[in-house]
């Protein structure tokens, strides 16, 4: 029997066994149910399943054992690394309960909700979830990859906060994973599911809202194509290096083309953003980043009062999806050279690059053991590119090759202490 006639066959069965759409190429509804924050990749299934329930994702597992057809876990994409090419695509974005126990200060997740959805039904009862920059990243996938929040270095990895997994193997049967099962929790807990397992719930603790200051400081570091001041970079290195552990933050540096449709300010120039977030009052915020406010001229200064609803703000990313691929190195320190280099960061693709500041509570071992990598780590290194989507859809190690942005990361690697799987993405050809 074919691939195709066994996507078939097995379509056949599950429409009459599953609460959410089965749907085979060619059918209503197929590529909306692929679709994905990652553009520069495309699932290519012979089926896909939209889980209802979780009962939904029990009897997937069970049936495409028994057909010999693999199956590919699907949510947000947001982090998407590779794309099925046949077998099953199990989507998981209508799996998105969310139940708060504010007594125990805790929520019940399901695999396929967004920090969007936890946010919203832990606010009104004065607790936050410990959420990544972007609320529509699926909250399970960050959490499994160890997840660094907006507040990391005072509220730890979000990974800490699991209570339990709900997982269900490729067997069809369902368990609860928490500290009794050590090896599995701790496998979990950084390095995810393994291959047959699917995460349908998880439960986390929450934090108290307290009070947030957030935004970011912006610096023009000059001219695109010519070689710009470090001063920002090096005094962020320097600043970073005595910050207490209740403040997080975050550079990024890129440059912009000199196109008309871009503000005057951005044109042609290379910005400098540091993403502030804090647990404390305006006047903590404003004696804690005096030190950098100081270094350079601030084209635009938005760290201010917000409410915690509005975190995306801090880091002022684009929501909306789009190709790319990122690679990223976790550092124990900053080479100053590094960052003179990165002052005149020019190169064969366009990249952006993230530099966060870890440390305080994400550093020594976790209380709980896990595989979560970037204990030791003071930094991550992020570079992130466009990829040419028509490439990226025909042939991903092409494109991978054309875009990859792994050389921006070379000069700070000689303080290299490994890779975080949540900020690599995009077209993998050769992972």
């Amino acid at each position: 029997m074919t691939a195709e006639n066994e996507a078939s066959a097995l379509a056949g069965t599950l429409a009459d066994s599953v609460a959410g759409p089965v749907l085979l190429p060619g059918d209503s509804g197929f590529a909306d149910e692929l679709a994905s924050f990652q553009l520069g990749l495309r699932h290519r299934p012979d089926l896909v399943v939209g889980a209802r329930r979780a009962s939904d994702v029990q009897t997937v597992l069970r049936l495409a054992g028994e057909y010999g057809v693999p199956v590919t876990v699907h949510n947000t994409g947001h982090g998407m690394r590779f794309s099925a090419d046949g077998g099953v695509v199990l989507t998981l974005r209508r799996l998105n309960g969310v139940l708060v126990d504010p007594d125990a200060r805790t929520a019940r997740v399901g695999g396929g909700a967004t920090w969007s959805e936890v946010m919203a039904a832990a606010a009104p009862h004065g607790l936050v979830p410990p959420s990544g920059s972007l609320g529509c990243v699926g909250a399970v996938g960050y959490t499994l990859g160890g997840g660094i929040s907006l507040l990391a270095r005072s509220d730890g990895w979000a990974s800490d906060l699991v209570r339990s997994f709900t997982v269900t193997t490729e067997d069809g049967e369902e368990r609860e994973v928490g500290p009794g099962d050590a090896e599995w929790f701790a496998h979990l807990r950084g390095s995810g599911p393994m291959r047959g397992e699917v995460v349908t719930e998880m439960t986390i603790g929450l934090l108290p809202e307290g009070r947030l200051q957030g935004g970011g400081l912006t610096f023009d570091i000059g001219a695109t194509g010519a070689e710009g001041d470090p001063a920002v970079l090096h005094a962020f290195r320097e600043w970073t290096a005595g910050l207490p552990g209740e403040l997080t933050s975050t550079l990024r540096v890129m440059s912009f083309p000199d196109l008309d449709y871009l503000p005057p300010r951005l044109r042609g120039r290379r910005i400098a953003r540091v993403a502030v977030a804090l647990r404390g009052t305006r006047e903590d915020a404003a004696r804690l980043v005096a030190p950098l406010r100081k270094v350079a001229p601030v084209i635009e200064d938005t760290l201010a009062p917000m409410p915690f609803g509005e975190y995306g703000r801090v880091h002022a990313e684009p929501d909306s999806p789009g190709p790319f691929i990122g690679e990223n190195l976790l550092v124990g320190s900053l080479d100053p050279a590094a960052l003179e280099n990165l002052a005149r960061l020019t190169g064969p693709t366009m990249v952006i690059m993230n530099i966060r500041h870890l440390g305080g509570a994400l550093l020594g071992p976790a209380a709980v053991p896990d595989t979560v990598r970037g204990r030791d780590a003071h930094y991550l290194v992020a570079a992130v590119a466009p990829v040419d989507p028509l490439v990226s859809l025909s042939h991903p190690a092409a494109a991978h090759d054309q875009a990859s942005p792994g050389w921006a990361l070379e000069p700070f690697g000689t303080a290299r202490l490994g890779v975080s799987p949540g900020f690599t993405v995009g077209p993998r050809g050769r992972g």
